[in-house]
């Protein structure tokens, strides 16, 4: 209707979510297998730095493969979220 403003999100839009989805989806999967330590902090804070502030993993000055796996954990369970 003319002049009425709706909620429905445009195609770009959600195509844009989408995409963004696509991509923290391909970098957790990609810090989960990766078997390098520093590598894999490179990547959780590429994630990190991607996300809204909101969002964001507290991350702490000391790293290990459990706390990684942890903060993983959280983001991907943040997407699945706002998917549903």
């Amino acid at each position: 209707m003319l002049g009425q403003k709706t909620n429905t999100p445009t195609t770009t839009t959600t195509a844009a979510s989408s995409s963004y989805q696509k991509l923290l989806s391909k970098l957790i999967d990609e810090c989960k297998n990766e078997p390098n330590i520093d590598k894999r902090i490179e990547i959780l804070n590429d994630i990190n730095s991607r996300l809204l502030e909101p969002d964001q993993v507290k991350i702490r000055q000391e790293l290990n493969d459990e706390y990684i796996d942890m903060a993983l954990h959280k983001v991907q369970t943040k997407l699945l979220l706002d998917r549903g």
